[in-house]
């Protein structure tokens, strides 16, 4: 008997040659976001606030989903909270628990160390969960590359 679902959350590290304040930028600012994210951002990014993203990327045009900012803590946490793989246009999942997704920023000797910690698919539906986590768990990866990236580039 397993106690603990494998698929009830994702974590994932990168190193990002820049100092925690530089990469809390780029999580933080409404235009940063946008870039490196590739989304389109309605509303304020604030504690408390939630806005909608409208993902530009070429395999996701046209997609929205709404983020929550729960927690602000600058340069070191940041918590928002989603429904993840909520874009079927047509569908509401509202009334879904959302995951809460966690970065944490750590001085390294590289500049910093970025952690990012998905919890909560164990509450999403079972006809859902295991693709929302499958698309997670590839989508991170992924996303933090393009963090990285546009940190570097940009110094």
């Amino acid at each position: 008997m397993m106690m603990v679902s494998e698929l009830s959350r994702i974590d994932k590290t990168i190193e990002i040659a820049a100092p925690p304040e530089r990469v809390w930028r780029a999580l933080t600012n409404a235009v940063e976001l946008s870039q490196w994210f590739r989304v389109t951002i309605e509303g304020e990014i604030a504690p408390g606030q939630e806005v909608w993203m409208t993902s530009v990327h070429a395999e996701h045009t046209g997609q929205r989903f709404r983020v929550r900012f729960a927690e602000m803590t600058p340069p070191s946490r940041l918590v928002w909270q989603w429904h993840p793989g909520a874009v079927d246009s047509g569908v509401d999942y509202s009334a879904e628990p959302r995951t809460t997704v966690t970065f944490t920023l750590e001085p390294s000797d590289r500049g910093t160390r970025l952690s990012v910690a998905e919890t909560g698919f164990d509450q999403i539906p079972l006809a859902r969960r295991a693709k929302v986590y499958e698309d997670n768990t590839q989508g991170w990866t992924e996303v933090l590359v393009w963090l990285q990236r546009h940190v570097e580039a940009a110094g």
